[in-house]
């Protein structure tokens, strides 16, 4: 009786362990097959940082007034909405989500260049 509950548990314990190394196995196949991202493969669908990015940050960041950003995005501001993702400022106002990217990239473009300008000139 003993030698059969050995054998059993023995059996269990054989069993177990090549379930553990199988699925081991294939989680590791499945960690190598991981892409590590790109800028490009970053900017696909609805993890660009336009999803994400608020008023509040890019102000932060680029050093621009929030009401000049929002101008640029032709919202007229309530209150909290410099802390709103630009996807929900595109979806609250009801504004074409393209024009607000062309807009802003505009304004941050204008706004690299006038500090390089200002860069030159201090030289």
């Amino acid at each position: 009786m003993k030698n059969l509950k050995i054998s059993i548990l023995s059996i269990l314990i054989i069993t177990i362990v090549l379930i553990i190394t199988k699925e081991s196995i294939t989680l590791h196949k499945e960690f190598k097959n991981v892409q590590i991202p790109t800028k490009q493969s970053r900017q696909l669908g609805n993890m660009s940082t336009y999803k994400w990015l608020t008023v509040k940050k890019i102000s932060h960041k680029y050093n621009i007034n929030e009401q000049e950003i929002f101008k640029s995005l032709g919202i007229i501001p309530h209150s909290g909405d410099e802390n709103i993702p630009l996807i929900q400022l595109t979806k609250k106002y009801n504004k074409n989500q393209e024009q607000m990217k062309r807009n802003l990239k505009k304004l941050l473009q204008r706004y690299r260049n006038l500090e390089g300008k200002k860069h030159e000139q201090s030289y």
